[in-house]
């Protein structure tokens, strides 16, 4: 008769008990990405190729006016040398002010006031929801009492990231849309001192979009190694679900200024961005991440720039990292030239330096001066006075 210890041996090695291999064995057939349990990674796209035709290209290295960069992530300004070395790159490139959307709350919005105190003139900074909390009691009237707060402190406004609608969660696990009632006492707040909100709901269409060739993400090479960030059967809402949420946010408060970053995630229908401006006159939007999908159709997106030029705000979504030429350049070139053909300013790029948002080229839509104007800086001059001393001052030495 076989002792217990032998026997126990003997089970495991013939299968009738689960070993530790048997175990590992099992984890390594579960799917490595339990949201996308059939995603395989396939080979990154190479980076784009240089175009062989000539074309004309227009002198540009700066915007022709200051511009407000209206949207822009100054997570890495964290000492009086980063704020010099971001005034050097804004002044070589032509940006008169930037409003750095990473101001913070609470303690961390403090510290960014007081070290960029001294540059006030040319970056501003934005408040930035803390939504620990969110479902416990008393958070609405907390949160809105420390956005009063940072509004008295010199917070030029309020930003939105796109974690309310896809990220932040009720107790039961669905998701909190923007037009919660928790958050009224915060858009209301907003009203009450005249702050614009810089809200991103919702994201970019083909993340709502199968994985695969269709899908003109995937083929310009994003989710080739991994699906973070493709909400397709994830559980996640639905776009329609987010864009109703935010429609309902606007018609609730009317007194509220919502500027909707990157077109309001609809630049893939300019058809619904023009219904959206046309029907909440407490809707703005601003062009940051789009231009790569705006360049495509020029005629076009000239005669909505044209026809909406008081509504629309220019941003980059950019950080002080950015190359100038590769970067900044293209969007004044979109925006002033009539250039086609040109790179476009890719907000992401892959190992191999292909442009994760579009693998294609775009053209300018030329602008005329009145309009470039208000697109540059008088429309975001209507929200942040505190800064047109210093736009003043930078037209004025143009001349």
């Amino acid at each position: 008769m076989l002792r217990p210890q032998l026997f126990l041996a003997t089970l495991i090695a013939a299968g009738g008990l689960t070993s530790s291999a048997q175990t590992n064995q099992a984890e390594s057939k579960a799917p490595k990405f339990p949201s996308h349990p059939d995603f395989k990674p396939t080979p990154e796209v190479p980076a784009m190729p240089k175009a062989l035709m000539k074309l004309p290209r227009t002198n540009i290295t700066r915007a022709k006016f200051p511009a407000i960069d209206f949207h822009l992530h100054g997570r890495a300004l964290r000492s009086a040398e980063d704020y010099q070395k971001m005034i050097k790159l804004m002044n070589e490139t032509g940006l008169g002010v930037i409003c750095n959307m990473d101001g913070g709350f609470g303690k961390v919005f403090d510290q960014n006031m007081k070290t960029g105190e001294p540059f006030r003139d040319r970056i501003i900074h934005f408040a930035r929801l803390n939504w620990e909390g969110v479902n416990e009691p008393g958070w609405s009237e907390r949160t809105a009492a420390e956005l009063e707060r940072c509004f008295r402190a010199g917070a030029q406004g309020l930003k939105i990231a796109k974690e309310l609608g896809l990220e932040v969660k009720n107790r039961d696990g669905t998701y909190i849309q923007a037009d919660d009632p928790r958050l009224d006492p915060v858009w209301e707040m907003c009203a009450r001192y005249n702050k614009p909100v810089m809200i991103h709901l919702s994201d970019s269409i083909g993340r709502f979009l199968p994985i695969g060739p269709e899908n003109e993400r995937y083929e310009a090479g994003l989710w080739r190694s991994s699906p973070e960030g493709n909400y397709y059967h994830t559980g996640h809402p639905t776009h329609e679900v987010i864009e109703k949420a935010r429609e309902n946010m606007h018609a609730k408060h009317p007194k509220t200024r919502f500027v909707n970053a990157h077109m309001a995630m609809l630049y893939y229908d300019m058809d619904k961005v023009a219904a959206l401006l046309d029907k909440f006159p407490n809707a703005d939007v601003e062009l940051s991440a789009t231009v790569q999908d705006l360049g495509r159709a020029p005629r076009m997106i000239r005669e909505f720039f044209l026809k909406y030029q008081d509504r629309i705000l220019f941003g980059s979504d950019g950080n002080p990292s950015r190359g100038i030429e590769e970067f900044w350049v293209p969007h004044w070139r979109f925006l002033e030239t009539f250039d086609e053909h040109f790179d476009h300013p890719a907000q992401l790029r892959s190992a191999t330096g292909a442009p994760l948002h579009g693998r294609w080229r775009i053209y300018g839509i030329g602008l005329p001066d009145d309009v470039l104007r208000k697109v540059y800086y008088a429309n975001a001059l209507r929200y942040l006075p505190a800064v047109r001393p210093s736009i003043e001052k930078q037209l004025a030495a143009q001349h």
